[in-house]
């Protein structure tokens, strides 16, 4: 009896393991079931989500279009002085970096944005530099200035106000495109990237801009236009000084019997209460005003030749006012004359300059080229933003570059140049002091001669 009750137990112990076991894997099947069918569900989310993702690119991309621009470039300045006990030991060739991101979107049919993003830096130099003129507001993504921040460089509205009528009104508002104007492009291989003569300006911009078609006046594309901004906002650090404003009437031209690209425009401009110095702060004046007055003329593709000629006036009007710069009360350019108790000039002051260039396509991939400009003794434009490390179009003297380009591809090309500045006259690029000729001994360290052999990789995208 206790043997069969023994076995009875034995068995019901059996059963109920198995069961127990049949139980276990069946929880752990369903589990494995479960784990998979949330694997799944898993990829089926992530593949939704790059679907969505991919659909908001496109709607990104449809809504705003991008352009990619680099240069990369090598600068190997010699600077010759006036004294040969000031001249360099020590002069390393200067390597930089150029990147822009171009942005088009077209918000509406009467409404349209452009912008820039750029950054451009020395290579191995990232301790920012915010003194002297690199801290203008005009410099930020023109000039190197030790960071490899990303500024604006341009972003505006363009508001077309009466869109089909037979004398259309747009209003650009914002920062504007003031930098590599014309005739830069021939040199740069692309297309016009600038509104205003490269001579006069060449720098970032903010403000508005009212431009009239008034194309049915005359044969040909004319449009007009009426500038007005602010390079500097004085009442930030003064509450006692002016604001700079700018203001500037523009006529561009072409011709509708000249089937070759050109452009023709005349110009006026100017520059009202002008700041001494704005890195100077607390101690900064309105030192006067200041007028540039030009024409220019540029035409492409005549039998292989591109060819370019501009010419402005600047005519300084200081108002007597000095600040103190390198130890010496300075004011606006002077042609000398009536004198304030300041002890600076109220007479006005006028330069002038040339700029002439010319290219040759050799065949579709190579071309040379060749640019001379020439200012006079008070000579100034305001092109102190310039990518050109040297500024040579501020130049009180005279400048030549030769160039040899090679393209790579339709969007990249290499070229090869030189540039040669002999300076008459102190000061280049400068709106303070009075211009002494080189060599007279009036000023300490004065450059006479610098020279930059270039190579530059371009890509604009």
């Amino acid at each position: 009896m206790k043997q069969i009750i023994f076995r009875s137990v034995v068995g019901s112990l059996l059963i109920s393991t198995n069961l127990i076991a049949i139980s276990v894997e069946e929880r752990i099947t369903t589990l494995e079931n479960e784990i998979k069918s949330l694997k799944e569900a898993k990829n089926q989310i992530e593949e939704i989500d790059e679907r969505v993702e991919g659909i908001e690119t496109k709607t990104l991309v449809d809504k705003v279009s991008l352009g990619l621009g680099m240069r990369v470039e090598m600068n190997n300045l010699k600077t010759t002085y006036a004294k040969s006990s000031d001249n360099l030991i020590n002069e390393d060739p200067i390597f930089r970096t150029k990147f822009y991101l171009n942005m088009k979107a077209e918000i509406a049919d009467n409404l349209k944005f452009t912008g820039r993003l750029s950054s451009y830096k020395n290579w191995g130099d990232s301790n920012e530099n915010q003194t002297g003129m690199a801290s203008m507001d005009a410099k930020q993504g023109r000039y190197p200035d030790n960071s490899s921040a990303l500024f604006v460089e341009r972003a505006y509205l363009d508001w077309s106000l009466n869109k089909g009528d037979a004398y259309p009104l747009t209003l650009t508002l914002g920062r504007q495109p003031s930098s590599d104007g014309p005739s830069y492009q021939i040199k740069e291989e692309t297309t016009r990237k600038g509104t205003y003569d490269a001579l006069a300006f060449d720098g970032a911009a903010d403000g508005a801009v009212l431009t009239a078609d008034i194309s049915k006046i005359f044969h040909g594309t004319t449009t007009l236009r009426v500038a007005y901004g602010t390079p500097n906002n004085g009442s930030d650090y003064n509450t006692t000084m002016k604001d700079t404003t700018v203001t500037g009437l523009f006529l561009d031209k072409t011709c509708s019997h000249i089937s070759q690209e050109h452009l023709i425009q005349i110009y006026t401009v100017n520059a009202k209460d002008l700041m001494g110095l704005p890195s100077l702060g607390g101690t900064d004046k309105n030192i006067g005003d200041l007028d540039i007055n030009g024409a220019m003329f540029e035409i492409q593709d005549i039998d292989g030749f591109d060819f370019f000629v501009h010419y402005a006036q600047s005519r300084a009007k200081p108002n007597g006012k000095t600040i103190t710069f390198a130890g010496q009360n300075v004011g606006l350019l002077s042609g000398g004359g009536v004198t304030t108790t300041d002890g600076a000039s109220t007479a006005e002051a006028l330069g002038n300059a040339i700029w002439l260039g010319t290219q040759y396509s050799i065949d579709n991939d190579w071309s040379i080229g060749a640019e001379y400009n020439k200012g006079s003794k008070n000579w100034f434009s305001f092109t102190f933003s310039s990518n050109d490390p040297m500024n040579k179009l501020a130049t009180r003297g005279t400048a030549t570059e030769l160039y040899l380009s090679k393209k790579i591809n339709k969007f990249a090309n290499v070229r090869l140049g030189y540039v040669g500045i002999n300076y008459d006259y102190s000061g280049s690029g400068s709106w303070l002091g009075t211009p002494n000729p080189i060599s007279s001994g009036l000023a300490t360290k004065e450059v006479k001669e610098v020279t930059n052999t270039y190579l530059t990789f371009n890509v604009l995208f």
